[in-house]
C-alpha cells in the first residue's frame, strides 16, 4: 500500500490541530487561536476517553471525520496532489470519490496517531502572513527525552473560515509527499485505478 509509505514524522504531527471542538470553527477566530483550541480540545477529549478508543476505534473514526471536514480545504489539497492538467480533466464524479478515499486514509492514520502521542503538548511559536496565506508556526513536543517537532501550519481563509492548506513538519511537506506518493501510481494506472485502490486499502483495514 504506496499511500503508507508518508515520512513517518509527518504523520506523527499533522494530527494535533485537526480536530477540537466544532464549536471553536463557527466563530471568525484567527488561525493561531483555532489551532490552539482545536489541539487542546483534542488532547483532553483523547485523555477522557481513551480507553473507549483503545477497544473500539472507528467511534474515534466518526469523531475525526466530523471535525476534520470542515477545516481542510480538501479541494486545494487534491488538486496540488494530482496536478492542474490532471484536476482539470478528471470528472466531479472521480474527484469526490478520491477527496473521500483519501480523507479516509487520513483519518484512519490520524486517528490511531493521536491516541498514540495523546500526551502531547503543542506550543504557538510564531505566525505570519503571506499574502494571501497564513503561516502558523508551532512547536509539539512529544514527550520527555524526544526532540520536538517544529510545524508550520499554511491556511488560507475559504468562505469566511480559515482552512489547512498545507503542513510543513521539520521542513518536510505534506501536500509534496502524497504528490510523491500518488501521483506516478496515478500516472501510470489513471486516477480511477487508484481510488479503486485506495478504496478497496479502507476496506481491508476495517476488516
Amino acid at each position: 500500500m504506496k499511500f503508507f509509505k508518508l515520512n513517518s514524522s509527518i504523520l506523527v504531527i499533522i494530527p494535533f490541530l485537526l480536530f477540537g471542538n466544532t464549536s471553536v470553527y463557527s466563530e471568525a477566530l484567527p488561525p493561531e487561536k483555532v489551532i490552539l483550541s482545536a489541539a487542546n480540545d483534542l488532547f483532553l477529549d483523547v485523555e477522557k476517553n481513551k480507553s473507549l478508543y483503545e477497544e473500539d476505534i472507528t467511534v474515534f473514526y466518526e469523531r475525526v471525520d466530523n471535525i476534520l471536514t470542515p477545516i481542510v480545504d480538501f479541494d486545494v489539497l487534491i488538486k496540488s496532489i494530482i496536478g492542474k492538467k490532471n484536476y482539470q480533466s478528471t470528472s466531479d464524479d472521480l474527484k469526490n470519490r478520491f477527496k473521500l478515499a483519501l480523507k479516509g486514509q487520513l483519518i484512519r492514520i490520524y486517528a490511531k496517531t493521536i491516541i498514540e502521542y495523546s500526551n502531547s503538548k503543542i506550543t504557538i511559536i510564531d505566525s505570519t502572513k503571506n499574502k494571501s496565506f497564513y503561516l502558523v508556526k508551532t512547536e509539539l513536543s512529544i514527550g520527555p527525552g524526544k526532540p520536538p517537532f517544529q510545524v508550520i501550519y499554511v491556511m488560507k481563509k475559504t468562505d469566511d473560515k480559515w482552512k489547512i492548506v498545507e503542513v510543513v513538519a521539520n521542513g518536510l511537506r505534506l501536500v509534496k509527499s502524497l504528490r510523491k506518493s500518488l501521483l506516478p501510481e496515478i500516472e501510470e494506472k489513471g486516477i480511477e485505478a487508484v481510488i479503486s485502490r485506495l478504496e478497496s486499502d479502507s476496506i481491508e483495514s476495517e476488516s
